[in-house]
């Protein structure tokens, strides 16, 4: 992807005491960077991301959110994702 590293599918992340914060869409796990995809039919679904995702920057790892309109700007996304692996 626009000559980024391929991510890892659909991983579980734990946290430093080994306790499961949540699976990721994708994740670059050695930078604990994660891309989560918020599509608009997670309505019911959406308080548990919220707190999924609070969970997964609460263990260190950056989280990048990817919404209908982001996909719409891919130089915007890869950028995000380029910034946070090397942060």
């Amino acid at each position: 992807m626009a000559g980024l590293p391929d991510p890892e599918l659909n991983i579980d992340v734990f946290d430093d005491r080994g306790r499961f914060v949540g699976c990721v869409d994708l994740a670059y796990p050695q930078q604990r960077v994660a891309i989560e995809y918020l599509g608009m039919l997670h309505g019911e679904q959406w308080a548990q991301d919220v707190e999924r995702l609070a969970a997964l920057r609460a263990a260190g790892w950056t989280v990048i959110e990817v919404t209908s309109p982001l996909l719409k700007r891919p130089d915007e996304l890869v950028a995000r994702v380029r910034a946070a692996l090397h942060a």
